[in-house]
C-alpha cells in the first residue's frame, strides 16, 4: 500500500480509537490496547497492519464521527453528511 495512504488510514484509526478511549475502545471490540495500538502504528512493524472492518464498525458506532469511513471517503472524493443521529445503531 502506498505510504502517504497507509498513514493517512493509520491517523484516522488512531482519532477513531482516541475518540472511544482506548480503555472503551478495548472492551467494545474485544481486541486488546496494544493490539489497537498496532493498527495505528507508524512503526515498520507494523506498517502491513490495519484494522478489520468489523472493529471499525464497532468503534465507530460508539464514536462521535465516523472516523476511518470518513477516511475512506475522502479517499474516493466522496462527501458523506453527517448529522449526529444514529439511524442505524444496532442494525446487523
Amino acid at each position: 500500500m502506498q505510504k502517504q495512504l497507509s498513514s493517512y488510514l493509520k491517523k484516522h484509526s488512531e482519532a477513531l480509537v482516541k475518540d472511544v478511549g482506548i480503555e472503551a475502545a478495548a472492551a467494545l471490540c474485544g481486541k486488546s490496547k496494544a493490539t489497537l495500538g498496532r493498527y495505528y502504528s507508524d512503526d515498520p512493524d507494523h506498517a502491513e497492519r490495519f484494522m478489520p472492518i468489523d472493529v471499525v464498525a464497532a468503534l465507530e458506532t460508539a464514536a462521535r464521527f465516523p472516523h476511518v469511513t470518513a477516511a475512506l471517503a475522502d479517499i474516493r472524493g466522496i462527501t458523506l453528511s453527517h448529522d449526529g443521529t444514529r439511524s442505524n445503531a444496532g442494525a446487523g
